[in-house]
């Protein structure tokens, strides 16, 4: 009976041994893996956050990463690191600052006196100004605003000269 024992339980630990061996394997398989997901999500978040509203894009990319232009101005970047079943890859998007886009709060005119930027629509003044006010024309209420006055932005002081 110890030998049936015996060759019953050496086929059981032959048969299972692959498996049993794919477990303990897999959490070193896991940590390399994150490990190289680590150092690829660093590059990508590290080089995207540097570029975020930059005016250009500089010479430098990060090893092991490709840098493609998605649309005018929109970037997108993928840093890899590993080799085969090791190999992971992060990707990451930004934009950079276009000069003359209404994002820049560039200071543009005001020719039509309206007190608010011809280019970008923004508001030239406080807040405080626009309480009542419904314009620029002589019959309009203007009741805190004057054009280049106490509540214009600093900014925006060259206008109104």
């Amino acid at each position: 009976m110890n030998v049936i024992s015996t060759m019953v339980g050496l086929s059981i630990m032959g048969a299972a041994s692959p498996v049993m061996l794919d477990m303990s394997l897999a959490p070193l398989i896991a940590q390399k893996r994150a490990q190289n997901l680590g150092v690829a999500e660093s590059a990508a978040v590290t080089y995207a956050a540097h570029h975020e509203g930059a005016s250009q894009l500089s010479d430098n990319t990060p090893d092991g990463c490709d840098l493609t232009e998605t649309a005018t101005l929109a970037y997108e970047i993928t840093c890899t690191e590993g080799e085969g079943k090791y190999r992971m890859s992060a990707k990451r998007s930004f934009r950079l600052l276009d000069a003359g886009a209404a994002g820049n709060l560039g200071v543009y005119s005001d020719n039509d006196m309206d007190g608010f930027d011809d280019v970008t629509g923004l508001p030239t003044h406080y807040w405080e100004c626009y309480s009542g006010w419904k314009g620029s024309s002589s019959d309009s209420l203007k009741n805190n605003c004057d054009l280049g006055g106490k509540y214009v932005i600093p900014a925006y002081a060259s206008l109104y000269n």
